[in-house]
């Protein structure tokens, strides 16, 4: 980082006096002010005091216009403590870290458009760990981040986030998701070098009165086609000297991989097979299982069932002969053993088709149940299932007896032999197919 020591920063530590702790330093359009001291919650609060105290000398119209004016130098300012420490750990997947200024880069998993809106701008700076991103100086401004392929989630980190009744500055940071509000649920992990911002009842971020916060890793989670981040100053009087911060997205390692099988149709009684999935990725927390559902237009509203192994059994309780159902791999984070549906790194495999057809059935009828012994009379067959069916049936007298019946309905005699005994003569189905089922 570069320093340079300006007339201004000259001028300003000496209204202090040499013994001021704070060293402020001129960096291009930001005077920036770094504390010496080596404990952190003295040096902010010295840092505060001070910032507090120079923003009293702008108090006239006539020096808040030297102020504001670019060629005086002193656009921004704000507390910086020189040591830093590093960032908690990201999240295993959010390590693409997009960084240009603007234009399109390909960030990890996806291509990033990068636009900006009001004050905003790019050099590269870094305070505590965090940039290259610069918002809302004195003014609101906004990035915006529009991804060729949709992201799971990201986290930013941000830091120099001011909120003071003393000036009557406030700077609050507005996140939006698919051009919607985005309502944050969380306010990150505490940053190395102030203290933690925190969540609005909107769901919007901002510091603690009197204090400089940063936070890490404050996740945002999607789908996200395109990410908004934007510092607006929402103070009563005074404005923020505006905030950086760093964006990284998330790409999903996990993949449900492929499914390699052909529709099938199978007899109730058949279990639905299908080889295990390939070209599977799962990270250190992930689960794969298969799920058999029923719509492809809401697959995890329709699961019917769900297995470590791509097999399936039909359950009438559950189920339906002649409708079509679907199995695929299903690859997510590992909650209780299952697959869990809530995680933005989801993934699902292709579908294979799979029916169960009805099961055959016949039902015999006969228009004259009476018959003297030595005639005949004719029972008609009724079948459920798909021509031809091939039954066997037996009269007790006659033996078993094997036909063939084109369609769904058909006939065939029964005799009552010579010497027969009254009662009654009874026709017992003993097996029947269909085209594509049994039924013994």
């Amino acid at each position: 980082m570069v320093k340079k020591r300006g007339k201004n920063a000259k001028n300003i530590q000496w209204l202090y006096g040499l013994q001021s702790p704070c060293l402020f330093v001129l960096i291009g359009d930001f005077l920036w002010l770094y504390h010496t001291a080596n404990k952190l919650s003295a040096s902010i609060q010295v840092c505060l005091t001070e910032h507090a105290a120079l923003a009293m000398l702008f108090r006239t119209p006539n020096q808040r216009k030297q102020f504001m004016n670019p060629t005086f130098k002193l656009l921004a300012l704000t507390c910086i403590v020189v040591a830093y420490l590093p960032s908690s750990v990201r999240a295993q997947q959010c390590l693409a870290n997009v960084t240009h200024a603007e234009g399109t880069q390909t960030v990890g998993c996806t291509d990033v458009t990068v636009t900006y809106a009001g004050y905003a701008f790019n050099n590269g700076f870094m305070v505590c760990g965090v940039g290259p991103y610069v918002i809302g100086t004195y003014l609101d401004g906004s990035y915006t981040f529009t991804f060729s392929q949709p992201i799971a989630s990201a986290v930013f980190n941000i830091t120099a986030l001011q909120k003071s009744l003393i000036t009557g500055a406030n700077e609050e940071i507005f996140v939006y998701v698919n051009g919607a509000p985005y309502f944050l649920d969380n306010a990150g992990d505490t940053g190395a070098c102030f203290v933690q911002a925190e969540v609005t009842p909107s769901g919007t971020l901002e510091a603690p009165n009197e204090s400089v916060a940063m936070s890490d890793n404050v996740v945002v989670n999607g789908p996200i086609s395109t990410l908004t981040i934007e510092c607006r100053q929402t103070g009563t009087l005074g404005y923020g000297n505006g905030v950086l911060f760093s964006l990284f997205i998330c790409c999903c390692v996990t993949d449900a991989g492929i499914l390699t099988a052909s529709p099938s149709f199978l007899c109730p009684s058949e279990p639905a097979n299908v080889p295990p999935a390939t070209q599977t990725a799962l990270d250190g927390d992930d689960l794969l299982q298969y799920i058999l559902f029923s719509d492809l237009n809401d697959t995890l509203g329709s699961i019917i069932s769900t297995s470590d192994m791509p097999t399936f059994l039909f359950n009438p309780a559950t189920m339906q002969t002649g409708v079509v159902y679907y199995i695929a791999a299903i690859a997510g984070n590992n909650v209780n053993d299952n697959v869990d549906l809530n995680d933005p790194c989801l993934d699902l495999s292709n579908a294979i088709q799979v029916t169960w057809r009805p099961q055959p059935a016949v039902v015999f009828s006969v228009a004259d149940p009476d018959v003297c012994v030595g005639n005949c009379t004719t029972v008609t067959a009724n079948f459920t299932g798909t021509a031809p069916f091939t039954l066997t049936y037996n009269t007790l007298i006659s033996g078993s007896v094997t036909q063939v019946f084109s369609g769904n309905t058909g006939t065939f005699q029964v005799c009552a032999a010579l010497g027969s005994p009254p009662g009654n003569l009874v026709v017992q189905a003993e097996a029947l197919e269909d085209a594509f089922c049994s039924c013994p």
